[in-house]
């Protein structure tokens, strides 16, 4: 069956078409035709037009950044890690008594509850009947006697934080450095002097009559809070009086020198 509507739908082209070319074409705009002239006569008609190059967006480097600042956070973490010194570390003792730190009154004996309590700052006061040795390993080593008291510094580190303060109140101190010390240094003030070590072995005897300061090796520096420091060489002993400016020196008491030979001799396993 034949659709009549699509079968007339071509009667009018020809007059359509016939419209159309009676038609009279528009006339070019005189700027085109000159664009046209000027085109033919140097031969670019037909040309194309050149891309423009675009730079692809670039995107922030957010992750970058990210990423380097994780890498330099694990970086100093690690460093930071590593300059830490071995903690400081009670020793059993063969006295009876007590040890008291920061107010806490703890037996002498129990050395894991005072390794536990015991930390950089820490105020103590030697009440037993014996020494007791603190280590911190390959560092330095401290030897309290019955009735000290002082505040525990902190050991210094392996690269950094190389300086250390202790304060001894009243009492005997002996200290050894181990073979990490090298090149740090420990200020231990008295009431009435400041001594400050090196590598060295010493004994720092502190009464209410002054400071004495015995050093079996190495050397030290000793003055009051207010004057010249006093070097002194092993074999010696410096004297500060209590109020007093000019400092004594001369050969280290006798009772000494086997005690700190004995603490070096004794903390060559952990020292070295």
């Amino acid at each position: 069956m034949i659709d009549r509507e699509a079968e007339n739908s071509g009667d009018g082209e020809p007059e359509v078409l016939g419209r159309i070319r009676g038609l009279t074409p528009p006339r070019a705009e005189p700027s085109f035709r000159e664009r046209l002239k000027r085109d033919f006569v140097s031969g670019s008609v037909g040309d194309r037009p050149r891309g423009v190059a675009i730079s692809p967006h670039r995107r922030r480097p957010i992750l970058g950044w990210a990423s380097g600042l994780s890498a330099a956070a694990a970086v100093a973490f690690l460093v930071a890690a590593l300059n830490q010194p071995p903690r400081w570390t009670a020793l059993p003792s063969g006295g009876s008594g007590n040890v008291v730190v920061n107010g806490l009154s703890i037996p002498v004996r129990e050395t894991a509850e005072l390794t536990r309590r015991i930390r950089p700052g820490s105020r103590i006061r030697l009440e037993s009947t014996k020494e007791l040795d603190l280590v911190s390993s390959g560092v330095l080593a401290m030897q309290l006697s019955p009735g000290t008291e002082m505040v525990l510094p902190p050991p210094p580190g392996r690269w950094f934080g190389r300086g250390a303060r202790a304060n001894v109140a009243g009492g005997l101190l002996r200290v050894t450095t181990g073979r990490r010390f090298h090149g740090a240094r420990l200020a231990i003030t008295t009431p009435d002097a400041t001594v400050r070590v090196t590598s060295t072995t010493l004994a720092v005897i502190a009464q209410p009559a002054g400071t004495c300061v015995c050093v079996l090796e190495g050397t030290a520096h000793v003055g009051p809070h207010r004057g010249a420091m006093t070097r002194v060489r092993p074999g010696s002993r410096c004297e500060v009086a209590h109020g007093g400016q000019t400092p004594k020196t001369g050969d280290m008491l006798d009772a000494e020198r086997p005690r700190l030979v004995d603490l070096r001799d004794r903390m060559q396993a952990v020292m070295n």
